[in-house]
């Protein structure tokens, strides 16, 4: 009796210890399997690093100086639209890089873009921020767009079939979101060049034609409006 006492007393230390303070070797010398090990966490990913081929600071930029306060859309745009040419609709094939449409866009008269996108995912700047681009040709649906919006165009056809490489995708959600974080924007800032733009081309074969349908149905808008959220 006395030896079975004791022999109780050792086992209900050794179960305390055991709940008190869990050792594997300890586990296995009263025949316990080792419990799993906890999988380290997860490492923090860093934000996404946006690599922008900007223009010398010298640079004789146009546009007009303005106040960040000023700043409350961001436009998006494809290089690529419809035109009429021989009574049928074309769109341009827009091939180039980001750097190539920037500097497209720095020997044309009365267009410019804040920032442009390539398929691969780089980008190019024309202007600063706080310098006005005229990319949005009319003001009657939103007053005063270019003085108040920054431009970004998007190497694509804008034909609504080409689809948007993901490359291109996850610079644009992070440039937008970068851009609203730091001008205090929503998601339902970001805006589509088509929606700004609603006027008629003339009928191109008979067929009625809008002069602007950009960036089209293959654009995830609500998917970028989310990273402005997300951030």
């Amino acid at each position: 009796m006395r030896r079975n006492g004791l022999y109780a007393g050792m086992l209900g230390l050794v179960l305390a210890a055991c709940a008190a303070a869990p050792d594997p070797a300890l586990d296995l010398a009263i025949g316990m399997p080792p419990a799993p090990e906890t999988p380290l966490a997860e490492p923090l990913l860093p934000e996404p690093v946006l690599l922008v081929d900007r223009l010398p600071e010298d640079f004789p930029h146009d546009g007009e100086a303005r106040a960040a306060e000023e700043i409350d859309l961001i436009v998006i745009h494809t290089i690529g639209g419809p035109t009429c040419q021989n009574g049928a609709v074309y769109f341009t094939p827009a091939n180039g890089s980001a750097v190539f449409w920037r500097d497209w866009f720095l020997d044309e008269t009365g267009k410019s873009i804040h920032y442009v996108i390539g398929r691969e995912g780089d980008i190019a700047q024309q202007r600063p921020e706080l310098r006005t681009a005229g990319h949005v040709s009319f003001g009657g649906i939103v007053q005063f767009v270019n003085r108040r919006s920054i431009g970004i165009e998007l190497v694509n056809r804008g034909d609504g079939i080409e689809a948007f490489p993901e490359a291109q995708l996850a610079a644009t959600r992070a440039l937008v979101a970068e851009i609203a974080a730091r001008y205090g924007l929503g998601p339902e800032t970001l805006v589509t060049h088509a929606a700004l733009d609603d006027r008629m081309q003339a009928d191109c074969g008979g067929v009625p034609l809008r002069r602007n349908l950009d960036p089209g149905p293959q654009f995830p808008l609500e998917d970028v409006r989310a990273a402005i959220r997300a951030r």
